[in-house]
């Protein structure tokens, strides 16, 4: 599958630097990351597809710097107040702190590996995920208003939805399947 998820687990840099700034190995953060991924990519979704105001993560989207990050993380990482970005970003892919809690949680019994070294983490893959919606959706579209948010949510929607039933749910289980069977 050629979609956003897979952008993310397979570009080794992005696991390679957040094991570095969390402390763990290069496999294993690949592994917290292919159970991450799925999950804000499905807030990403989620927020685009909701009735609430999607302007914020639109303009995250927007930014060519995201795609900049996603290419070269460990130079993202080092520059400025990486963190502080990360968590407004993971605030509109989560839509608050004890959601992000949650997912720690929900990803901390997947993996066993502890909450504490996941919320670590999210900040730092959730400019990736933007940063792979930024490389996709510049390629195919310009999100220049909100009313433009339906062909983002659509094409989100075809990346993550590979086998066309309208749920990305199976999809998404699949993945996970593939990844833990490898």
């Amino acid at each position: 599958m050629a979609g956003l998820i897979d952008m993310i687990i397979n570009n080794p840099a992005i696991a390679k630097t957040i094991a570095k700034q969390v402390g763990i190995d290069v496999s294993d953060a690949g592994s917290i990351i292919s159970k991450l991924a799925p999950i804000l990519m499905g807030g990403a979704k989620s927020n685009l597809q909701s009735d609430k105001d999607s302007d914020k993560l639109i303009k995250h989207i927007e930014s060519n710097n995201y795609a900049e990050m996603f290419d070269k993380p460990e130079e993202a990482i080092k520059k400025g107040d990486f963190t502080s970005m990360g968590n407004d970003i993971l605030a509109e892919l989560t839509g608050s702190k004890e959601n992000s809690r949650e997912v720690a949680r929900h990803v901390e019994k997947e993996t066993g590996f502890s909450s504490s070294i996941i919320k670590s983490m999210l900040p730092m893959l959730a400019p990736m995920i933007i940063g792979a919606l930024t490389k996709t959706s510049s390629a195919s579209t310009n999100l220049g208003s909100s009313s433009q948010s339906s062909g983002m949510t659509d094409m989100l929607t075809n990346l993550i939805d590979q086998d066309n039933d309208g749920s990305m749910i199976d999809d998404v289980m699949g993945m996970a399947a593939k990844f833990i069977f490898r």
